[in-house]
């Protein structure tokens, strides 16, 4: 048992709850979509490497997880349909061995109906992932999602992580029909948390979760994580560490009992809440981990 290890890919990107937009990019009038813009898509089938199941190439029905925005502007809406293909598969076998399982995002459609190029996938490295082996030792935060010897099974609603391949433009007449979404998280000194993937690789034990904070004014210090994956939770602290001041804008880092939270975790994307209490009103920061057996 102590031979055996698993394997993850891991990239991480966090953002404001109040911000649904994912994919964001810096162009000067958000009329183009970058090539390289990431693209969350979500599984609508169940996927598994039992035999008899999927072959390499069968094709995989998933969608758009979340709308897809530059500067307020949409160009591909969550909930349009992506195609997907399985593009890697090992069986289950007598000796113990896992079945293993991979997904390629093949591509989609934007809010004018122009085909969109994916690359990435589910299990497949690329730009942004981080590479890990995770002993057994670790197992023991993540029981649910290891059967030894058993066949690797990814439920409808799975989330992993593509991206775009080349730039695209959408018709004036359509960006200019499309509602703009606008931010006011800055505006009104909003928490941004980072989690520190570095940081949680580099410890001996992998004990702690470090999220990098930082809020206009000063850090809350009531901060607590109570919604892992759209579900609530018993509250878990979020203990403060190295707070420093540079000028009207605080930093640190919040500090989280890693088995708290992992005990939570699903195959595929990961996210949790980091929430505090602001004039007696709740206000969260989504922190999204995208975490990939």
């Amino acid at each position: 048992m102590s031979k055996m290890n698993a394997l993850w890919a891991i990239s991480i990107s966090s953002l404001v709850i109040m911000a649904p937009a994912i994919g964001r990019a810096q162009n000067a009038d958000g009329s183009t979509l970058p090539a390289g813009t990431q693209v969350y898509l979500a599984l609508d089938e169940a996927v598994t490497s039992a035999r008899g199941s999927f072959d390499v190439g069968a094709i995989v029905r998933c969608s758009v997880w979340r709308d897809v925005t530059v500067r307020g502007t949409i160009f591909i809406k969550g909930g349009t349909p992506a195609t997907c293909r399985v593009s890697k598969i090992s069986r289950r076998n007598m000796a113990g061995t896992e079945g293993k399982v991979a997904i390629a995002g093949v591509d989609t459609k934007s809010v004018d109906g122009q085909n969109i190029i994916l690359a990435g996938g589910y299990d497949k490295e690329g730009a942004g992932h981080k590479v890990v082996v995770w002993t057994v030792g670790m197992l023991i935060f993540w029981p649910a999602l290891f059967v030894p010897g058993g066949n690797a099974e990814l439920p409808p609603g799975t989330v992993f992580d593509t991206s775009t391949v080349n730039d695209l433009s959408i018709q004036q007449a359509l960006q200019a029909q499309t509602p703009r979404m606008i931010n006011l998280s800055g505006l009104v000194g909003g928490l941004n948390a980072d989690f520190m993937v570095d940081d949680f690789l580099n410890q001996p034990n992998h004990r702690y979760f470090h999220v990098k904070l930082s809020k206009d004014g000063d850090l809350p210090s009531n901060l607590m994580v109570d919604n892992v994956n759209g579900k609530s939770i018993d509250p878990v602290p979020v203990t403060l560490k190295d707070v420093k001041k540079d000028g009207d804008t605080a930093t640190g880092t919040g500090e989280i009992e890693a088995k708290s939270l992992a005990k939570f975790f699903v195959r595929g994307i990961n996210r949790f809440n980091v929430t505090y209490a602001d004039g007696g009103q709740p206000r969260s920061t989504e922190v999204i981990m995208n975490v990939q057996m």
